[in-house]
């Protein structure tokens, strides 16, 4: 049996195609003081990706937030090779504009908040910012 598929219509951003496992909270991050860069993991526990790695990974999270360094934490992230695949975003935050477009790193925005009721940590994401879709692979 087929693996059941969940498609939504997404604004691209910052163009790309990828796919990675997905990486999820309601919650509005910031790169600066929430990650670490050599390590690629989430190092803030006022988040419950606390620890999880985002190295590969589709990040789907409400909105970007913070200081206008964030862009330049998750360039040094990317520097040591801890890029996350994509960003998925309900509301369009400038800094994470300015780090994606810095790195190339697919970004788009999905104004269906049941995303985060279709999609669990780890599921298969894939961002086709160009075509403007995103599907979730169970």
């Amino acid at each position: 049996m087929a693996a059941a598929s969940k498609i939504f219509r997404a604004k691209k951003i910052v163009p790309g195609k990828v796919s990675g496992p997905a990486l999820v909270t309601r919650g509005c991050l910031s790169f600066q003081g929430f990650i670490d860069p050599k390590r690629g993991v989430f190092s803030a526990p006022v988040t419950e990706l606390q620890g999880a790695s985002f190295v590969g990974a589709v990040l789907i999270f409400t909105s970007g937030k913070g200081p206008s360094v964030g862009p330049s934490v998750l360039d040094l992230a990317c520097r040591f090779g801890n890029a996350p695949a994509a960003i998925i975003n309900l509301e369009i935050d400038p800094m994470i504009v300015a780090g994606c477009a810095l790195q190339n790193i697919p970004l788009v925005q999905v104004k269906d908040s049941g995303i985060f009721d279709q999609v669990k940590n780890g599921d298969i994401v894939t961002v086709d910012a160009d075509r403007g879709e995103v599907t979730i692979s169970k």
